[in-house]
């Protein structure tokens, strides 16, 4: 995937309507967050998505070097995270997904990275919808249709397996996926379910939140001494063999007696 070219695209003026809409989503997922210690994987580091926060508390994982910054960008695979297991509050994934060699991977180094309790943030393109339908029938040479459009629920399905609470996805930008800046203002009264909250599966992104758990550890069960095999009497075991004999011997020459006397 062309990372430039999709962080250009941001910038015009559709790119720049979805991206507003993106960063109000994820600045409201934010607020359950805790911690001082946030990531996000992105594009650009003036195209970011989570609020500004206090220089040391918000590094950036970036494709390539971009724009300058109070604290230089880590340049870095998604797929290869450069941070310590469990250091993270949160991690935010910005269009990784979509446009990611491996997005499983990249989804499991979020989690990996991440600390108990902690969140992982996902947006993502929605396949389903007007923006899905654009994407469909249209050329996927220019970006951001040439990126990869990922349904939530196989999102969900994977932080699932890597042991992560997921939340139901939020979806956003339900205006048309056409225009520039000017005609999707006047545009902006198709946003109600957005602004009600209300779960429709139809906008251009999903804002998807899995907080991580601790994996259930199965008790190992304890190494125990193999058991004594104590012999049992069997009956009859304990006569002698020549008593059994006598007694056979006994018995036949009573029989014989018998026999004569009558």
């Amino acid at each position: 995937m062309n990372e430039e070219a999709f962080a250009h695209w941001l910038g015009t003026g559709l790119g720049s309507a979805l991206l507003n809409q993106e960063q109000a989503c994820v600045a409201t997922a934010m607020t359950r967050v805790f911690g001082t210690r946030h990531l996000e994987v992105g594009l650009d580091s003036a195209l970011a998505v989570t609020p500004r926060l206090p220089a040391g508390q918000q590094p950036q994982v970036l494709p390539a070097v971009t724009s300058d910054t109070d604290r230089g960008p880590v340049i870095a695979r998604p797929e290869e995270l450069p941070f310590h297991d469990d250091w993270m509050d949160s991690v935010v994934l910005h269009h990784t997904l979509d446009l990611a060699e491996d997005p499983r991977q990249a989804l499991r180094e979020a989690v990996r990275v991440v600390r108990s309790g902690g969140q992982v943030i996902v947006i993502g393109f929605n396949p389903i919808g007007l923006w899905g339908l654009r994407r469909l029938f249209g050329l996927r040479r220019e970006a951001p249709w040439n990126s990869r459009f990922m349904l939530a629920r196989r999102v969900q399905d994977w932080a699932q397996v890597l042991g992560c609470c997921v939340a139901p996805a939020r979806y956003g930008f339900f205006r048309p996926p056409f225009g520039g800046w000017r005609l999707q203002t006047r545009l902006a009264f198709l946003e109600p379910f957005y602004e009600r909250g209300i779960q429709v599966p139809l906008g251009g992104f999903y804002c998807l939140v899995a907080e991580k758990r601790d994996a259930a550890r199965i008790p190992m069960r304890p190494v125990l001494p193999e058991p004594t095999v104590a012999s049992m009497p069997v009956a009859n075991r304990n006569v002698s063999p020549g008593i059994g004999g006598a007694r056979l011997r006994l018995v036949s020459s009573r029989s014989g007696d018998g026999g004569e006397h009558s």
